[in-house]
C-alpha cells in the first residue's frame, strides 16, 4: 500500500515549520511535529547530521518498509510532493 508519514523537526515559532505542517495537513498526510523551541542544541545536531542549514528538517517514513529518508526543508517538501 506504500503509506507514508512525515516527521517535521523544528520550532513552533518558525514560519516555514508551521507552513510545512499546514501543507501536510492540507494534503491529508500523516505527520508528527517535533517542537524543539527550547532545544537549540538538538536542532543544531540534527541539522549537522542531515547537512541542513535551516529548519524544518523533514523526513519521510515508509510505513510498509520502515525506511526513513530525508526530504529536506519546506521548499524541498513542496517539490517532493509534486
Amino acid at each position: 500500500m506504500n503509506e507514508k508519514r512525515y516527521f517535521v523537526y523544528g520550532r513552533n515559532s518558525c514560519v516555514f515549520c508551521v507552513m510545512a505542517c499546514d501543507y501536510l495537513s492540507a494534503q491529508k498526510k500523516e505527520y508528527i511535529f517535533f517542537d524543539h523551541f527550547d532545544d537549540d542544541n538538538f536542532l543544531e545536531e540534527l541539522k549537522t547530521f542531515y547537512s541542513s542549514k535551516t529548519v524544518p528538517v523533514i523526513l519521510e517514513n515508509d510505513l510498509d518498509s520502515g525506511m526513513t529518508k530525508q526530504v529536506g526543508g519546506y521548499t524541498d517538501l513542496l517539490e517532493h510532493m509534486t
